[in-house]
Protein backbone atom coordinates (compact mmCIF):
# COMPACT_ATOMS: atom_id res chain seq x y z
CA UNK A 1 0.00 0.00 0.00
CA UNK A 2 1.91 3.47 -0.97
CA UNK A 3 1.77 6.61 1.02
CA UNK A 4 0.35 9.97 -0.29
CA UNK A 5 2.72 12.73 0.86
CA UNK A 6 2.08 14.71 2.66
CA UNK A 7 1.17 18.28 1.56
CA UNK A 8 2.79 21.79 2.68
CA UNK A 9 0.35 22.84 5.21
CA UNK A 10 0.31 18.94 6.25
CA UNK A 11 4.39 19.10 7.07
CA UNK A 12 3.48 22.53 8.77
CA UNK A 13 0.86 20.92 10.80
CA UNK A 14 3.03 18.20 12.32
CA UNK A 15 5.67 20.81 13.21
CA UNK A 16 3.06 22.18 15.83
CA UNK A 17 4.30 25.36 17.96
CA UNK A 18 7.95 25.43 16.78
CA UNK A 19 6.17 27.27 13.56
CA UNK A 20 5.71 30.22 15.81
CA UNK A 21 9.03 30.12 16.28
CA UNK A 22 10.32 30.39 12.63
CA UNK A 23 10.61 33.05 10.14
CA UNK A 24 8.85 31.88 6.87
CA UNK A 25 12.06 31.20 5.19
CA UNK A 26 13.37 29.13 8.29
CA UNK A 27 9.81 27.55 8.00
CA UNK A 28 10.02 27.36 3.72
CA UNK A 29 13.19 25.50 4.44
CA UNK A 30 12.23 22.79 7.13
CA UNK A 31 9.13 22.06 4.78
CA UNK A 32 10.88 21.86 1.61
CA UNK A 33 9.07 24.41 -0.36
CA UNK A 34 9.59 28.09 -1.15
CA UNK A 35 9.27 31.21 0.48
CA UNK A 36 6.56 32.15 -1.71
CA UNK A 37 4.02 29.17 -1.17
CA UNK A 38 4.52 29.30 2.71
CA UNK A 39 3.21 32.94 2.33
CA UNK A 40 0.13 31.74 0.27
CA UNK A 41 -0.34 29.57 3.21
CA UNK A 42 -0.28 31.52 6.04
CA UNK A 43 -3.80 32.41 6.30
CA UNK A 44 -4.54 28.91 6.44
CA UNK A 45 -2.44 27.79 9.46
CA UNK A 46 -3.92 27.19 12.55
CA UNK A 47 -0.32 28.83 13.98
CA UNK A 48 1.49 31.87 12.33
CA UNK A 49 5.30 31.85 11.96
CA UNK A 50 6.73 34.43 13.90
CA UNK A 51 8.12 38.04 12.40
CA UNK A 52 11.40 38.10 13.96
CA UNK A 53 13.96 39.14 11.37
CA UNK A 54 17.43 38.59 13.49
CA UNK A 55 19.97 40.70 11.41
CA UNK A 56 23.35 38.93 10.72
CA UNK A 57 25.73 41.00 12.84
CA UNK A 58 22.97 40.08 16.02
CA UNK A 59 23.60 36.40 15.31
CA UNK A 60 27.20 37.36 16.54
CA UNK A 61 28.71 36.12 19.82
CA UNK A 62 30.36 39.37 21.62
CA UNK A 63 33.54 37.63 22.15
CA UNK A 64 33.67 38.36 18.24
CA UNK A 65 32.42 41.67 18.19
CA UNK A 66 35.51 42.54 20.18
CA UNK A 67 37.39 40.85 18.48
CA UNK A 68 36.31 42.98 14.88
CA UNK A 69 36.32 45.43 17.17
CA UNK A 70 40.44 45.02 18.02
CA UNK A 71 41.12 44.45 14.23
CA UNK A 72 39.68 47.62 13.53
CA UNK A 73 41.61 49.29 16.95
CA UNK A 74 45.12 48.15 15.26
CA UNK A 75 44.05 50.32 11.86
CA UNK A 76 42.44 47.43 9.82
CA UNK A 77 39.52 48.56 7.37
CA UNK A 78 36.74 47.46 7.39
CA UNK A 79 36.84 45.47 4.18
CA UNK A 80 40.00 43.87 5.10
CA UNK A 81 37.96 42.62 8.32
CA UNK A 82 35.02 41.41 6.95
CA UNK A 83 37.46 39.56 4.11
CA UNK A 84 39.18 37.64 7.22
CA UNK A 85 35.95 37.16 8.48
CA UNK A 86 33.94 36.41 5.42
CA UNK A 87 31.14 38.75 5.54
CA UNK A 88 30.29 42.50 3.92
CA UNK A 89 31.86 45.80 5.77
CA UNK A 90 28.63 46.68 6.54
CA UNK A 91 28.04 43.53 8.79
CA UNK A 92 31.35 44.69 10.23
CA UNK A 93 30.14 48.36 10.78
CA UNK A 94 27.28 46.60 12.94
CA UNK A 95 29.12 44.00 14.42
CA UNK A 96 31.14 46.61 16.19
CA UNK A 97 28.11 48.80 17.12
CA UNK A 98 27.17 46.19 19.12
CA UNK A 99 30.32 46.97 21.33
CA UNK A 100 31.27 50.52 21.10
CA UNK A 101 28.64 53.16 20.62
CA UNK A 102 30.84 55.36 18.55
CA UNK A 103 32.99 53.93 15.60
CA UNK A 104 36.22 55.65 14.78
CA UNK A 105 37.12 55.27 11.31
CA UNK A 106 40.17 53.30 10.55
CA UNK A 107 41.98 55.94 8.99
CA UNK A 108 41.68 58.72 11.22
CA UNK A 109 42.74 55.85 13.78
CA UNK A 110 45.85 55.26 11.86
CA UNK A 111 46.70 59.62 11.42
CA UNK A 112 46.37 60.01 15.21
CA UNK A 113 49.01 56.69 16.03
CA UNK A 114 51.46 58.48 13.28
CA UNK A 115 50.93 61.53 14.63
CA UNK A 116 51.50 59.89 18.09
CA UNK A 117 54.43 58.35 16.51
CA UNK A 118 55.87 61.96 15.35
CA UNK A 119 55.52 63.56 18.25
CA UNK A 120 57.49 61.22 20.34
CA UNK A 121 60.50 61.31 18.36
CA UNK A 122 60.31 64.98 17.92
CA UNK A 123 60.46 65.51 21.49
CA UNK A 124 63.68 62.90 21.72
CA UNK A 125 65.63 65.78 19.58
CA UNK A 126 64.67 64.11 16.17
CA UNK A 127 64.53 66.93 13.12
CA UNK A 128 60.93 67.17 11.57
CA UNK A 129 62.41 65.81 8.33
CA UNK A 130 64.34 62.87 9.80
CA UNK A 131 61.40 61.62 12.03
CA UNK A 132 59.36 61.96 8.34
CA UNK A 133 61.93 59.67 6.74
CA UNK A 134 61.77 57.24 9.45
CA UNK A 135 58.34 57.07 9.48
CA UNK A 136 57.60 56.84 5.92
CA UNK A 137 55.64 59.50 5.55
CA UNK A 138 54.59 61.28 2.01
CA UNK A 139 54.64 65.25 1.09
CA UNK A 140 51.34 65.22 1.94
CA UNK A 141 51.38 63.64 5.17
CA UNK A 142 54.61 66.03 6.01
CA UNK A 143 52.26 69.07 5.55
CA UNK A 144 49.39 67.78 7.16
CA UNK A 145 51.41 67.52 10.78
CA UNK A 146 53.67 70.60 9.89
CA UNK A 147 50.43 72.43 9.68
CA UNK A 148 48.37 70.14 12.59
CA UNK A 149 51.94 71.28 14.75
CA UNK A 150 52.08 74.87 14.15
CA UNK A 151 55.39 73.99 12.35
CA UNK A 152 55.92 75.51 8.69
CA UNK A 153 58.55 74.53 5.57
CA UNK A 154 61.06 77.14 5.33
CA UNK A 155 62.54 75.86 2.05
CA UNK A 156 65.55 74.21 3.62
CA UNK A 157 63.89 73.07 6.85
CA UNK A 158 60.99 72.89 8.82
CA UNK A 159 60.66 75.94 11.58
CA UNK A 160 57.70 77.03 13.72
CA UNK A 161 55.38 79.21 12.34
CA UNK A 162 55.68 83.18 13.06
CA UNK A 163 52.88 85.01 14.74
CA UNK A 164 50.95 87.47 12.74
CA UNK A 165 51.44 90.82 14.22
CA UNK A 166 48.80 93.28 14.41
Amino acid sequence: MKQEPLSALQKIEKLGKKVHEMTQAELARAVGCSRERIRQLVPRMKIKPGRRVRAWHRSLSPKICREMAKHHDAGESLTNIGQKFGVSDYHVREAIRQVRPQLEPAGRIQRLRRLDALVKMLDRGVTFEDACDRLGFSALQRRRYRKQLGLRWDGRKTIPTRKKKK
